[in-house]
């Protein structure tokens, strides 16, 4: 599966690291977002995600996801990049898709691609849908859905939790996973807390 993720978040760095301890494994999750030029244009991101499992060893999964884009407007881009999953690279090509809101509490982005494997090209989504109100000064609430989909298999990780200051979030969380061909489903749920550094 081909998977990345790229938050344009004003013309700054940001980098999060975040912790889910699940029923059935923990889930590490960081991530740094930084524009490379003063207008926002050119972007870099990388994605890490680690999974150990208490009891399956088949649970351990590594992936590591960069992507450069290039943002034509400001609600499309073209990216380039690829991802290493354990045993193989995987490079791609796509869209970047986005909207946020004027008050930047809400915002949505999809990316489109097309993963180079086996002399073959094969299409899958990825999107991320966020939504952080403030409840006063320092409070706020924290959500997100991160989705992605191929013909392979479909995943979901949801958090829905409290933000203290925009540095800190913590709630609860679920990981799902579909495989369609193996008929399996996977669900992971526990705490997680974040912190944007």
């Amino acid at each position: 599966m081909v998977c990345f993720l790229c938050i344009a978040i004003g013309s700054r760095a940001q980098i999060a690291c975040e912790f889910l301890a699940g029923n059935k494994m923990v889930h590490y999750i960081n991530y740094i977002d930084r524009d490379l030029d003063s207008l926002g244009k050119c972007n870099f991101f990388n994605l890490n995600r680690f999974t150990t499992g208490y009891e399956d060893g088949k649970q351990n999964s590594v992936s590591i996801e960069g992507q450069l884009t290039y943002q034509i407007r400001s609600w499309i881009g073209v990216s380039a990049g690829g991802g290493f999953y354990g045993k193989s690279f995987v490079p791609t090509l796509g869209l970047s898709l986005s909207y946020a809101n004027n008050t930047g509490d809400f915002f949505i982005q999809m990316y489109p691609t097309i993963g180079f494997s086996d002399g073959q090209g094969t299409p899958s989504a990825l999107g991320l849908l966020a939504y952080n109100p403030k409840i006063g000064n320092d409070w706020g609430v924290a959500s997100q859905l991160i989705f992605s989909f191929d013909f392979l298999e479909s995943s979901q990780i949801i958090r829905v939790g409290a933000s203290y200051k925009n540095k800190f979030q913590f709630g609860m969380g679920i990981d799902m996973l579909q495989q369609f061909e193996a008929k399996q489903y996977f669900r992971n749920v526990g705490p997680f807390f974040r912190i944007n550094l």
